[in-house]
């Protein structure tokens, strides 16, 4: 499921690099990593809408590339046991897809695959937030290796990781073709 100098997969998700090198190409190209709260807020405007498109639920193939039939037959194929899947249907990916083939999961921002596809490395640590936090908060001082990811993957079965308020951490150290990095940079 590694993209990187796949034939025909230029246009997916550069996916299986550890957050180091998902924070080093943000640099190399003038950005770097957005807080949770800046991906957070990205993913559910400034509305605060439950999902990146609105306040509907639209868990189908219109909206996201997540685990559906495509994925529960590729886990067949391999002999593995059948995962959750998201919805009964086939959203045509059973890896990554890509970027932006999912025209109703568009941000208000016009963003894409801010759920599903791949999950995201944020600049920030994982910790549990403290009081008086709820508003623009920084990750932690780096204590471990233990570094913030949102918004699900193409193997996803779980509804959860359709709120972009969902966290979820991953070790820094690992690199998974579930996971990449979304760059940003100053508006001015």
């Amino acid at each position: 499921f590694c993209n990187f100098d796949k034939p025909g997969r230029g246009d997916h998700p550069i996916n299986c690099g550890a957050w180091d090198l998902a924070d080093n190409y943000c640099k190399v190209h003038g950005g770097r990593l957005p807080t949770e709260a800046e991906w957070e807020f990205a993913a559910r405007g400034s509305d605060g809408r439950k999902y990146p498109w609105g306040d509907e639920i639209g868990n189908d193939k219109e909206h996201m590339n997540a685990a559906g039939t495509e994925f529960s037959a590729w886990e067949k194929s391999k002999g593995m046991n059948e995962s959750p899947r998201m919805f009964d249907q086939d959203d045509g990916y059973a890896g990554t897809a890509p970027v932006g083939s999912f025209k109703k999961g568009v941000t208000k921002f016009g963003l894409y695959d801010m759920v599903g596809n791949v999950w995201e490395w944020t600049n920030d640590s994982f910790a549990t937030y403290k009081a008086g936090e709820e508003t623009d908060p920084m990750g932690p001082p780096a204590v471990d290796d233990k570094r913030a990811i949102r918004g699900g993957a193409f193997n996803g079965g779980v509804e959860t990781w359709l709120d972009p308020a969902f966290r979820y951490f991953m070790p820094g150290s690992v690199s998974s073709h579930g996971i990449v990095g979304r760059c940003v940079k100053p508006l001015h």
